[in-house]
């Protein structure tokens, strides 16, 4: 059997953002949404959840891009200067925790049940990272975790595909062994790395049809386009277009004539 859960990753970072996930979730085959506690429409996020009507959500844990919710954490504007200290061995690990609980703390606050977690630019599949969300999972009772590895088939001669695969296959294989040993779910399978915020409806339908059988994560960054997303979060250029892939009907035949089943990750066993 071949089953997908298509997450919608970032709710919670604008309002803009949270417009576009909703449009994904109601009109396309959005499955599950992860939501980030440090993004400035977190509250927005909320609303959206409830009028979703939203049995569940992901943690999307965050120490890059946002504002961190401690005043004692440091700021990480990019994902550069904090893969810089983790490297050189400045980067505050305890810090890093106490800043991860907050956001998990706030979210459970909000009475949403949390059935997974993961972090905002993949930052968890770091392996002194790792064991700080292995923890916070086991705290929080959070029985399922993103695990990033394999995608898709590299395109010819891509240079942006074989750096991320590259990049992706080094961690995802510092993190097997500890992944196994935590207790912790997660889906045999994962896409969406490698066109992360450029998911296109033709790469999308090829995806589909390619589907191995288990339980496939697929990852995607739906959202309007808006002033905030333009001057803080550029990154996200793109997200209208993947509103279009996810929503648009070849898709979703695409779902049914490969005897596809969408689930959450409160599916998992």
């Amino acid at each position: 059997m071949k089953q997908l859960i298509v997450t919608a990753d970032d709710l919670g970072l604008t309002k803009s953002i949270n417009e576009g996930i909703a449009k994904a979730c109601r009109e396309g085959i959005v499955s599950s949404v992860s939501v980030i506690p440090a993004g400035e429409a977190f509250a927005d996020a909320l609303k959206v959840i409830k009028d979703l009507a939203l049995k569940e959500v992901g943690a999307h844990l965050s120490l890059t891009e946002t504002k961190p919710l401690l005043p004692s954490s440091k700021f990480y504007k990019n994902h550069n200067q904090f893969f810089k200290d983790i490297f050189f061995g400045k980067a505050d690990i305890e810090g890093f925790k106490r800043e991860l609980k907050a956001q998990l703390e706030l979210l459970k606050r909000s009475g949403v049940k949390i059935t997974h977690i993961n972090s905002h630019e993949h930052i968890h599949i770091i392996p002194g990272i790792l064991d700080i969300f292995i923890s916070l999972a086991k705290e929080f009772n959070i029985p399922a975790i993103r695990y990033p590895r394999g995608d898709r088939a590299m395109r010819l001669f891509n240079i942006s595909d074989l750096y991320k695969k590259s990049v992706l296959s080094y961690f995802s294989g510092k993190i097997a062994g500890p992944l196994k040993k935590s207790g912790l779910l997660y889906a045999d399978h994962f896409l969406g790395l490698l066109d992360a915020g450029n998911l296109r409806e033709d790469r999308l339908i090829e995806m589909i049809g390619s589907l191995k059988d288990g339980v496939t994560e697929l990852v995607c960054h739906p959202g309007f386009l808006s002033p905030e997303v333009m001057n803080s979060y550029k990154w996200h250029i793109n997200a209208e277009a993947e509103i279009f892939a996810l929503t648009e009907p070849r898709v979703k035949d695409a779902i049914k004539e490969n005897g596809i089943q969408l689930i959450a990750y409160g599916d998992l066993r």
